[in-house]
This record gives structure tokens, sequence and C-alpha cells, in this order.
């Protein structure tokens, strides 16, 4: 917006447009501009061709060219088997292959008891290992090595027997409460008697080495191996007697659930209800007086007050058991129905 003051004949305004529109018109980027006002006023606009500040100070990311969103894990191990089976298509002479990738797409491969490997291979006939760490992009992709199956796993051993690391504990060990597990790059140290060193780094010897994962063994100061306190047999002892007591547990809880749903299957239904009870002759809810017992008890009085001592054959039918109909209801029995009384 420009302010044009103190032209208050039209001549000038008109003089003042004519030469600003003339000179605008020189100018390579789109503009326009409105007649002066009644306050001396010149709107105009002007089309920007230039970057903005975030354009300037910025640049797209360079995984998901400015999207915002880039594929997840399991679509990108997806992609990658289709790739495994066409390498397999093309070289059909070699045993095994190193591939190259992210830990956290391996993970998809070898997860789950390394369900989604094991069906790859056995389709294939080939074998597969991976490598790789988490500065990987997760849609990198290489065939690092190629051969026999033993020497790819020769190849695909991150560390040897007796290589010293240094590894950040950062959990304690499922199983053995005295051993804690390292991580790197996905694969699994397990440190013997480092239970109290949890979140802290410390130098270990690897002892066995395996595909997945490896054992090792604290280093002091001195890089002499702390060797962890020998396990009593008292707290092995105490160990499975806790397991135990949770099976205990958990058997209890099951069977409670059982005789929950049993109980819950001979209820009657809701769409009975009060109508169905009703119409047996009992309560609308169920309460003490219909229990089955007490029922038994009056109904063998009655027919013991009321009966003659010849009516033996009365006797035999009132005294079997009574049986309930679908709708929780007592039927009479005929017997009954003879024995009482007008």
């Amino acid at each position: 917006m420009i302010d044009f003051i103190d032209m208050a004949r039209a001549r000038n305004r008109d003089a003042v447009m004519k030469v600003l529109r003339k000179t605008l018109d020189e100018d390579r980027t789109k503009t326009f501009t409105a007649e002066i006002s009644k306050l001396g006023l010149v709107e105009m606009t002007r089309q920007n061709v230039t970057e903005g500040v975030r354009e300037i100070m910025s640049r797209p990311c360079p995984t998901c060219d400015g999207e915002g969103v880039i594929r997840s894990e399991e679509t990108i191990a997806i992609e990658f088997e289709r790739r495994l089976r066409d390498v397999v298509a093309e070289r059909p002479e070699v045993e095994a292959f190193l591939v190259q990738i992210n830990p956290r797409v391996t993970a998809e491969f070898t997860g789950h008891g390394s369900r989604v490997l094991h069906a790859l291979e056995a389709e294939t006939g080939k074998s597969f290992l991976f490598e790789g760490s988490e500065g990987l992009a997760l849609d990198h992709f290489a065939i690092t090595f190629e051969g026999t199956r033993e020497q790819v796993e020769e190849r695909a051993l991150p560390f040897r027997q007796g290589d010293e690391v240094l590894v950040e504990i950062v959990e304690p060990h499922m199983y053995d409460v005295d051993d804690a597990v390292a991580k790197i790059d996905g694969y699994i140290i397990s440190v013997a008697g480092a239970a109290s060193e949890d979140g802290s780094k410390r130098m270990v010897r690897n002892d066995k080495v395996g595909r997945k994962a490896a054992s090792a063994f604290l280093l002091d100061e001195a890089g002499e191996i702390v060797r962890p306190p020998a396990r009593t047999s008292s707290s092995r002892g105490s160990a499975r007697g806790g397991r135990r007591a949770s099976g205990v547990v958990e058997g209890g809880r099951a069977g409670e659930r059982a005789r929950s749903r049993a109980r819950g299957r001979r209820a009657p239904g809701d769409s009975e209800g009060a109508d169905a009870r009703r119409e047996a002759g009992l309560h609308e809810t169920p309460t003490v007086v219909d229990s089955e017992p007490e029922d038994e008890v009056v109904a063998k009085d009655d027919v013991a007050g009321d009966s003659s001592p010849g009516e033996g054959a009365a006797d035999d039918l009132q005294s079997k058991p009574r049986r309930r109909g679908r709708r929780g209801g007592r039927r009479r029995s005929a017997a009954k129905a003879k024995a009482t009384p007008e």
C-alpha cells in the first residue's frame, strides 16, 4: 500500500498513477494496482516468486522426500523378501547369502521363532544371514557376501570367541537373576554376573558366539575375568518353587474362570427371567426357598402325613429324585397328586 497525500486535484492523481503503472510494466513479476482512494492510498499486489523463510532455511527430508511418513519395517521386510527370491533366481548356484539391512528390518525375519526366515529358506533351498547397524536407512539392502553356508556363517558373526568389547548393560536377564543383557545393533550378549551393572558400560570378553546371540564375562580394570559367584542349590530351588507357586496360582485362576463359566451356563437367561419362574410356581428372584433339598423334605413330610399305609407304591414313586424342568421349575408327579388330600 502506497500513501500519496496532499493531492486534491484529479489531474495530479492520474499523472502519478500513469507513471507508477508504466514503471511496473518493466518488472517481470506480475503486479496489480488499484485506483487512488479518497484518502490518497494506492493498493497494489505483487506475485511472490522467491522462496520463503522455511524453504531458505530447510530442505526436504531425504528419507520421506518431505511427505512426513515412511514405510513400516514390516512393509520393507515384505519387499526385501521378494528381492531375495529374485536374487536366488538370478544366482541359483550360490548356497548362502549375507544380507546387509537395518536391524529393525532383520527383526521382522528373525522374530517369532524366525518363522518368516525359515519359510523363505525352505521355499528357496538357500540360507540367508543378516548384518547391519542402526545407522543404516530402513530401506537399505545389499548382498555383501555369498558362498557356502559355513563361509557365510563365519563372515556373518559380528564377534569372535575371545573378543573384548565395550558394551552397555541394558536390562536384567529374563531367566538367570544374576546375569544381565547387552545389545549391539540388535545382537544380544548375555553377560554373566552383571545383574548389578544395569545401565552401566563395561568391558566384556566373549565366551561363546552364536548366530543371534553370545555369552560373555565381565572384565575388571586389569583386564581379568570377573567370575560370577556360584549359584547355590537353594537359590535354584527357590526359583523353581516360585515358578511352581505361580503355576498353582494360574491354575487356581483358570479353575475359577471355568467354574464361573459353568455357573453362567447353568443360570437362566435374562429373556426367561421372572416369567419363567412364575410359570414354574417359584419366586421371581432366586432365593433359598427355591432350593431343591428343602422342597424334597417338604414333599416327603406331606406324603408321610396324608397318605395311608397301603399306598406303598405312591411312597416309592415319591422317594425318587425330582427332575427339574427346562425353565427351572419342578414337574409334579402323579403320585404326589394322588397323595394330596382334596
